[in-house]
């Protein structure tokens, strides 16, 4: 038996080093395969090498006329292609020589299947901040075909989808270009097409992503895929739940209460400050009970950046919400999991048990010296 995978590879950058690796990829003699190199970067010009292996007949290269962003650059992939299955990986991605042999052994093995999540390796981290994104848990999706038989969703990296799973569903345009938040929404819409059947997870395709920025701190990434999956809740409202407000609800909220006391000339003003600062507080150390436990150490830089982490990728799913004037939306979170499940206050964690223990204690605290 046979079977056809396109894969698609949107590119900004072109990097050689990265992408003639794949189009060089060995194939597997039960599978044909085409690749579609489609270019979100009009001004760049392919180098030599890679221009040499286009053939337009197993390997294309197509160039957008304008910068569309990565949901409107797969959805070209698919549109052009015809395959059985269809494989989406980045292209800044390291892959396994038997890659393709492992997708095309699966999609035999199991032609009903929706789809396959591979998996998505990191370097170990040389630095502290990339060592504080390994424990917060922020890439935990990478490496889900490790950790479960199946799941809801993959990451665009490293995942391949039977084409006839897809039916008409195409990757959301209403998230941003940058990216964030489309690859939960297409795959999660895609499994709901298909009887909410999870997508089988499949170790052995394995390819290894880089460190972004040479792993130097920046904290845009976060914040931009918090404003990304801000709008998760908004287009898949039947995943949605509201669970108590995190640190940057809460902040913000105490504040607006500490201004309106002030203008009002109310003393309780500075107690909701001061409560407002323990906030912050409250947040470092659960944080830092968080590290310990996942990330076995106590180190201050790694902690901080573990808070800082989610802080900037919360901040960024908030105002996202108010942006779009979206205030009653405070509080809701997303099943990224693909439960469809109402229910408040869903889940409890030691970082969560932290600061719910503490949170009462600083409010006493602050009403007991208020009152004093």
């Amino acid at each position: 038996m046979q079977v056809s995978i396109d894969v698609i590879i949107p590119s900004f950058r072109l990097e050689e080093k990265y992408i003639l690796p794949i189009l060089r990829l060995p194939r597997p003699a039960d599978a044909a395969v085409k690749f579609y190199l489609i270019v979100d970067n009009p001004s760049i010009q392919p180098s030599a090498a890679i221009r040499e292996l286009v053939d337009h007949t197993h390997i294309f290269l197509l160039v957008n006329e304008q910068n569309m962003g990565a949901a409107e650059t797969r959805n070209k992939g698919i549109d052009v292609t015809d395959a059985d299955w269809i494989l989406f990986l980045d292209d800044d991605i390291a892959v396994s020589d038997d890659l393709l042999v492992v997708y095309a052994q699966a999609a035999i093995r199991e032609p009903a299947a929706t789809g396959f999540i591979g998996l998505v390796q990191l370097p170990p981290p040389q630095s502290l901040f990339t060592k504080a994104i390994g424990i917060s848990g922020s890439m935990d999706i990478f490496g889900i075909a490790e950790h479960k038989s199946s799941f809801a969703w993959g990451a665009t990296a490293n995942m391949m989808i039977r084409r006839s799973a897809i039916g008409d569903t195409r990757f959301s345009t209403a998230y941003p270009k940058s990216g964030g938040g489309e690859d939960v929404d297409f795959f999660l819409r895609v499994r709901e097409r298909n009887g909410f059947e999870n997508y089988r997870t499949l170790p052995q395709a394995r390819v290894v992503h880089p460190w972004w920025n040479n792993e130097k701190v920046s904290f845009l990434r976060p914040f931009r895929y918090g404003k990304g999956n801000s709008w998760l809740g908004a287009l898949n409202p039947q995943y949605t739940y509201y669970d108590f407000l995190n640190t940057p609800e809460t902040v913000l909220l105490s504040l607006l209460a500490a201004l309106l006391l002030f203008l009002a000339g109310s003393a309780w003003a500075w107690p909701v400050l001061i409560f407002t600062a323990g906030v912050l507080a409250i947040e470092l150390v659960a944080s830092a009970v968080q590290t310990v436990k996942r990330g076995a150490t106590a180190h201050p830089v790694i902690i901080g950046y573990v808070t800082a982490l989610r802080l900037v990728y919360e901040t960024g799913v908030l105002w996202g919400k108010l942006s779009r004037m979206q205030p009653g939306k405070i509080g809701e979170r997303f099943h990224d999991d693909g439960i469809v499940n109402k229910v408040f206050f869903y889940r409890s964690n030691t970082y969560r048990i932290v600061k719910w223990v503490l949170y009462p204690l600083l409010a006493w605290l602050i009403l007991h010296h208020t009152s004093a």
